[in-house]
């Protein structure tokens, strides 16, 4: 894995993760400027996701890690900038789940 394909699994993250952040904002898609932008960042995302796919990288590998990394980092976009609780026993059960998505991909 170059550093190429690390950079578009960082991008693809923060892309979604954005779209994410930004659907509170779309007022149920009735503000056309945030839906606009949400589904942008979607399109990006999903549009990294292809460029891995394409350098040849298997969807067994990359899957399980966009598929950890996005909602941890949609989970943290949601305490850090929406007051979102978050308890020690969801934040450990989350980490688990996303250890064991990890562990699951070695195997």
């Amino acid at each position: 894995m170059n550093i190429t394909i690390v950079l578009f699994m960082i991008l693809s993250i923060a892309f979604q993760v954005v779209g994410i952040a930004l659907v509170p904002t779309t007022n149920g898609f009735a503000n056309p400027t945030a839906t606009l932008l949400s589904l942008a960042s979607f399109c990006l995302g999903v549009f990294f996701m292809a460029r891995i796919s394409q350098a040849g990288v298997n969807l067994s590998f990359f899957i399980p890690l966009l598929a950890a990394g996005i909602p941890m980092a949609s989970i943290a976009v949601g305490i850090l900038l929406y007051g979102e609780p978050a308890s020690m026993a969801k934040i450990g059960t989350l980490l688990t789940a996303c250890t064991l998505i990890g562990v699951a991909n070695i195997l």
